[in-house]
């Protein structure tokens, strides 16, 4: 009876600092506008919405899945940025509540060790990136695998299938959202399912066959609709582009000497804390009574921030992860006798993600939050704030589009700026929506001259920096610049050769 009454306080407990963390996301959801990776997904979403088809219609270099539940929230709630903010709270907190889910899992319910779990999360959670982006997905569906993984560790019989067959689908899934991280977690979770479980070793191959199968059936169910049927050189194409971008960025993270700086301990903690402990993981790897629930989840978080962080290791690329780690730490170090200097070394890195949240630019290169007070006067962004100066650029550019177009004319947003096209309301004449480089996007630079030219397109906004040693920029540069206002401008294209 006090058992049953322990577990459920706890869950009560659990259930508060949901809501909790929902109320303090809820205060970042109308924060920022970012032209770049967040006018990626909102700017695909809509063109999946009005009915065209990704890889064929325009580019993706990400699954599709992600994108056509974007698409699905649109068209049930309407296109707006707080539409796709919510989508992306929802997402955050599914990732609190699979946590939770984990240590009750692992029976790790002591109230300090939920609370500092919960702070792990939240400090390193959604408003760091404030956005749909799709690397939060990833940390959810990699979570939920452990947490079904857990389910078939500790059950015998036939139910055991169903949990492998649940797997496979969020493998399936994992794949379909972003594919290095369906990889990493698919060889994760064959790993953990061939190793973790003592029984016949044809018992063991059987596990990963059903699980194997489920995932590649359905994997080539969506291969199959986009390329396999009459798109194989789409195929082709998100192959050479992901070789292509991972080969034009250098892989790097902070050199060790920064510990010689002021604070730079707290500049290396992000990177190598969890560099040790994956070493960590590793020597317990081969210990003989090793506890396989706990090293599953650990051995998944370090695998997905592994794989995050390659070729991109800024910090946007290190957060999603984070959380994770520093969870799995404290189930290692809590019950060890060094069991405060962990509980210090806890709050330490949790001070350091409410530290990047609040003091340091929002969405690692934007204004801070406390600069963000000026709304957005455009239907879809209601709501909105906005760093003052940005929203006078926004709307000037807005009221000359407005006055020299209509509605779901082409333009052209150069280099970086694919949310121009969602929020004006204006259409892509292209297939891509980023043009910073030849290495970030699919198609040539003449195939994209030729398709604004076959689409009439009249006007180009440039934001910031736009001179490159590309034709686009170049045939930019011999156009006429009607409107600027700070970092945007209009070109009026004037001649096509």
């Amino acid at each position: 009876m006090q058992i049953l009454r322990k577990i459920h306080s706890c869950k009560v407990f659990e259930i508060i600092l949901v809501f909790i963390a929902f109320l303090y996301y809820s205060f970042f959801i109308n924060k920022g506008l970012i032209l770049f990776d967040e006018g990626y997904f909102v700017h695909s979403a809509e063109r999946i919405l009005n009915g065209e088809v990704p890889y064929k219609d325009f580019s993706l270099q990400y699954g599709p899945a992600y994108f056509y539940l974007l698409a699905l929230f649109f068209k049930m709630f309407g296109s707006t940025i707080i539409v796709e903010r919510f989508y992306a709270v929802a997402i955050c907190l599914s990732i609190l509540v699979t946590t939770f889910l984990i240590l009750n899992k692992l029976r790790a319910t002591s109230c300090p060790v939920v609370l500092l779990s919960f702070l792990c999360v939240v400090a390193y959670g959604y408003p760091l990136i404030n956005i749909s982006n799709i690397m939060w997905a990833n940390v959810l569906t990699a979570l939920l695998c452990v947490f079904v993984y857990l389910h078939w560790y500790l059950t015998n019989g036939r139910l055991q299938f169903v949990y492998l067959s649940i797997i496979g689908v969020l493998l399936a899934l994992a794949l379909s959202l972003k594919q290095n991280i369906g990889i990493a977690s698919f060889v994760t979770l064959n790993f953990l399912i061939l190793f973790s479980k003592k029984r016949p070793v044809l018992y063991a191959i059987r596990d990963t066959a059903i699980l194997n199968g489920i995932c590649a059936l359905l994997t080539f169910g969506w291969v199959y609709y986009f390329f396999l049927r009459d798109n194989i050189s789409g195929l082709f194409a998100v192959v050479e582009y992901s070789k292509k971008f991972a080969s034009s960025i250098a892989f790097t993270i902070p050199p060790i000497t920064y510990i010689t700086q002021p604070f730079g301990i707290f500049k290396l903690l992000p990177y190598y804390v969890p560099i040790v402990f994956a070493l960590f993981l590793l020597s317990y790897l081969f210990k003989k009574n090793k506890d396989w629930k706990k090293f599953g989840f650990a051995f998944m978080a370090v695998t997905g921030f592994a794989i995050t962080i390659f070729p991109q290791s800024d910090l946007l690329h290190v957060y999603p992860f984070l959380g994770s780690i520093m969870v799995a730490i404290l189930l290692f170090g809590y019950t060890h006798k060094l069991r405060i200097y962990v509980i210090i070394f806890i709050i330490i890195n949790i001070l350091i993600g409410f530290y990047l949240t609040f003091f340091t630019k929002s969405y690692r290169y934007e204004p801070k939050y406390s600069q963000l007070n000026t709304q957005l006067p455009f239907p879809r962004t209601k709501g909105l704030l906005v760093e003052k100066q940005g929203a006078v650029n926004l709307i000037a550019v807005s009221g000359y589009i407005k006055a020299h177009t209509t509605q779901n004319d082409y333009i052209l947003a150069y280099p970086y700026a694919p949310m121009l096209y969602f929020i004006f309301e204006r259409r892509n004449p292209t297939k891509d929506a980023i043009y910073y480089q030849s290495t970030w996007h699919f198609y040539d630079d003449k195939i994209i001259l030729n398709d604004m030219k076959q689409k009439n397109v009249k006007y180009i906004i440039v934001v910031a920096a736009y001179k490159y040693d590309t034709d686009i920029s170049r045939f930019i540069q011999k156009q006429k610049e009607v409107f600027s206002s700070g970092d945007l401008l209009v070109y009026q294209i004037t001649a096509w050769k």
